[in-house]
């Protein structure tokens, strides 16, 4: 699902693949494959680790590194807001805010509190600003859910033609991200939050008989999301990494009237692949990475172990995501290496295929296990967020891969990654691609925001402590059975 920009007209916005599922089949006239369409593969009983996974350990040389690309992406979020309501806005270059941008800014607040960038009144100002700006107003929000891409000055609806959506993924993002802030700030903060997620109306947006959510509301009226209006009929069924995050947060709603039923999460297809003699693993339907990592930035699945569909009934694998998310990273990484005679700007410590801001407009690569004809690599681009998020699973590799970023010079002795904060960049630049000469001069919010958090994690879990904190939460896991104590799943040492 590509938007390139033209000639005489600016690039559309970005959007994920699984908000690009509704650009791409509302735009671009995709469609998907139907569950009952997918292949017969051999299926595995459970994906599990061989042993508890060990926190990963940074000499100091390798902090100093983590902390200045971190430095470079919390800054982001702290400096590119509007006024007075204070939300970041969806890119550098963009006009407006996003919702799911908004969810990792304000998972931001409390790293930045931590690493010592702001104060901790600051930090608890700025969530405060951003919560009540979005919930004080009753125009950019339907059945509790609120706008794709709300104004960042006001968080009422844009006025600059943005996509007029209601978007269940975007919403969940942000219902993530806004939890470690209330478990951190507490007070005002918290009670925003706890009423953004008790307003927040689930079942409202089931659209099939097993419960499978739409991916958002569009209103007839594109003026006023809260007039009459339509359900999209396309859904949320496949077992990727958004996908789970939003019935995560759905099973977990403190209103029995808005949640929905936990095996609605086991339901979800677990279609299982393997690249060679590499291990298997439960695939995303798109193969781009991101779509590995993002839930992985506040759920813990370390600490969850593997779940169990057949304990509500469903038949499929066990899954320890964790697990499923470390192979995934690491056969990415060799399917790039593979292509690395084909593209110059791919190698063992140049890899991460991710949906990013590209020299022909925003692009969402298809990388999966096995050649295909469907692979899509946009000729090697590069989005080095992707490698960086992935440190949660695979520190050695992604270590690597980020100092190879911020060391990577041109011809002439100039960086080509790196963009220094301190000269009014924002560390790693979105997308680079050698072969092309290119370097993007936009950063996009929901790229910056998981290399932010998922190194914060892997350096101290700070923002999985917050997030499973919060009572929400807890309920999502008791519901879901999973974590030490249940029948389906067992802690693997990332406490």
């Amino acid at each position: 699902m590509r938007h390139p920009a033209t000639k005489n007209r600016p690039a559309p916005p970005p959007r994920r693949y699984a908000t690009s599922f509704l650009c791409g089949l509302l735009i671009a006239g995709c469609t998907l494959p139907a569950p009952g369409q997918q292949p017969q593969r051999d299926t595995p009983a459970e994906i599990v680790a061989a042993g508890p996974a060990a926190r990963a350990t940074f000499t100091a040389e390798d902090e100093r590194l983590l902390n200045e690309i971190q430095h470079g992406a919390f800054l982001y979020f702290w400096r590119v807001v509007g006024q007075p309501a204070g939300l970041v806005k969806d890119r550098l270059e963009a006009p407006v805010a996003s919702s799911a941008a908004v969810g990792f800014q304000l998972s931001s607040l409390p790293i930045g509190v931590e690493r010592g960038w702001i104060t901790r009144a600051e930090g608890a100002a700025r969530a405060e600003q951003v919560l009540r700006a979005l919930i004080e107003r009753k125009d950019n929000r339907k059945f509790g859910v609120y706008l794709h891409f709300p104004d960042h000055n006001t968080a009422g609806p844009s006025k600059v033609g943005y996509e007029v959506l209601a978007s269940t993924v975007d919403h969940a993002l942000l219902t993530a991200g806004a939890i470690p802030a209330a478990t951190y700030f507490g007070g005002d903060v918290a009670r925003l939050v706890d009423r953004l997620i008790a307003e927040t109306n689930w079942k409202a947006f089931e659209v099939t008989p097993e419960g499978f959510l739409s991916m958002g509301f569009r209103p007839k009226n594109l003026a006023d999301i809260t007039g009459d209006g339509q359900l999209l009929e396309h859904k949320w069924w496949n077992a990727s990494d958004e996908e789970r995050l939003v019935y995560f947060l759905a099973v977990g709603n403190p209103d029995p009237a808005h949640a929905v039923d936990p095996a609605v999460y086991y339901r979800l297809n677990r279609t299982v692949e393997r690249h060679g003699e590499m291990e298997p693993f439960v695939v995303s339907w798109p193969g781009t990475l991101f779509t590995y990592f993002f839930s992985h930035c506040w759920i813990d699945y370390g600490r969850l172990g593997a779940d169990d569909p057949q304990r509500f009934g469903v038949d499929g694998p066990r899954v320890d995501w964790f697990e499923n998310s470390r192979r995934a990273m690491l056969t990415h990484r060799a399917r790039c290496i593979e292509q690395a005679a084909r593209y110059r700007t791919l190698g063992p410590d140049r890899w991460g295929l991710s949906a990013c801001a590209a020299r022909d407009g925003y692009i969402v690569p298809s990388i999966q296990p096995n050649l295909r004809d469907a692979d899509e690599f946009f000729e090697g681009t590069i989005a080095p967020y992707a490698a960086g998020s992935a440190i949660m699973f695979t520190p050695k590799e992604s270590l690597a891969a980020l100092r190879a970023f911020r060391e990577l010079k041109d011809a002439s002795g100039r960086p080509v990654v790196w963009r220094d904060p301190a000269s009014g960049g924002y560390g790693l630049v979105d997308s680079f691609n050698l072969d092309q000469g290119f370097s993007s001069t936009d950063y996009v919010g929901i790229d910056q925001g998981p290399l932010l958090l998922g190194i914060e994690n892997a350096r101290t879990g700070l923002i999985w402590r917050l997030f499973h904190e919060h009572p929400t939460v807890r309920r999502s896991v008791a519901r879901l059975q999973l974590g030490p104590g249940s029948a389906g799943g067992g802690a693997r040492g990332s406490e």
